[in-house]
């Protein structure tokens, strides 16, 4: 794994611990409310440690990243909509299925197809996914279908990040992106009348988490991140995200694994590993048959 990898797999390590705070926050915030907030608490981050850098920013990075915004403004507000009547361990297997949507999005947009250590590897963290969180089920419930919103707009966002972050900064596209998904937020929240919850009652401490570590942090990791590797890879490295979340779970809130959660987590990490390790064995295979 090179830097680019790491970086992501920080991010789904990352990812992996705010399902069950998302859970926790939307009982006391409505879904909109916490997306504009976080996502002011992260604009002002960003804006106070990067702005003077990226300032004045191009006209290129602004219309990219307020592109970007659009989807990772959709894909986190259909997450919080479906966690208000799903559990957390159905919203992350939900939203891990888009292993499977970015494949066909980059083929339809960069036309590129995957490998063929890809295809395992896709198939075998589909098995883990449907094997950690076996008693989901499936159904058309309304949270379901949020939260297929979810795995759609991320995956179009993964591949669309991927296309733009090489011909604009970086940060600042996560800047623009950020603040743009806040926009979208407020405006949410006017059309409902403002926020519904007392500030006092506002679980500040998991916000401020969720805004610099799951927000403003990941945010800038994953755009840089991808200008470094193909949304494929990236994207079979972000299906560990709720291996993480069990562990954080189990970690921190006493819940333990079953047998089936463990079988899960090594598919999923199985297909993570042989993906990566495919095209180096396939190029060894290849570099002895031409010295033979």
């Amino acid at each position: 794994m090179n830097r680019a990898d790491l970086a992501l797999l920080l991010v789904a390590a990352i990812w992996g611990t705010t399902f069950a705070l998302l859970r926790d926050s939307i009982r006391i915030l409505h879904p909109v409310d916490l997306m504009a907030i976080r996502f002011t608490m992260a604009s002002i981050v960003l804006i106070a440690l990067y702005g003077r850098r990226v300032w004045p920013i191009t006209r290129r990075a602004a219309i990219d990243g307020s592109h970007i915004a659009l989807w990772l403004g959709a894909g986190y507000l259909t997450q919080v909509m479906g966690l208000a009547t799903i559990s957390a361990s159905r919203s992350a297997f939900i939203t891990g299925s888009y292993v499977a949507v970015v494949p066909v999005v980059a083929m339809v947009l960069t036309k590129t197809r995957p490998k063929a250590g890809e295809y395992f590897g896709i198939a075998l963290i589909l098995a883990g996914l449907y094997a950690f969180s076996s008693d989901a089920g499936f159904s058309l419930a309304s949270g379901d279908l949020w939260t297929l919103g979810t795995s759609v707009t991320f995956g179009v966002q993964v591949v669309i990040t991927n296309m733009l972050v090489r011909r604009s900064d970086p940060m600042a596209l996560t800047i623009v992106q950020v603040v743009g998904a806040s926009v979208m937020g407020w405006i949410f929240v006017a059309a409902r009348g403002g926020i519904g919850t007392p500030w006092n009652e506002i679980p500040w401490w998991t916000l401020a988490y969720l805004a610099v570590a799951a927000t403003a942090l990941v945010i800038a990791l994953q755009t840089w991140a991808l200008g470094h590797t193909s949304p494929i890879k990236a994207t079979l490295i972000f299906s560990l995200e709720p291996v993480f979340a069990a562990l954080f779970a189990g970690t921190f809130f006493g819940e333990r694994m079953h047998s089936r959660e463990y079988l899960g987590g090594a598919l999923i990490l199985g297909g993570v590993v042989v993906s990566e390790a495919w095209g180096h064995v396939a190029g060894w295979i290849g570099s002895r048959r031409a010295a033979g």
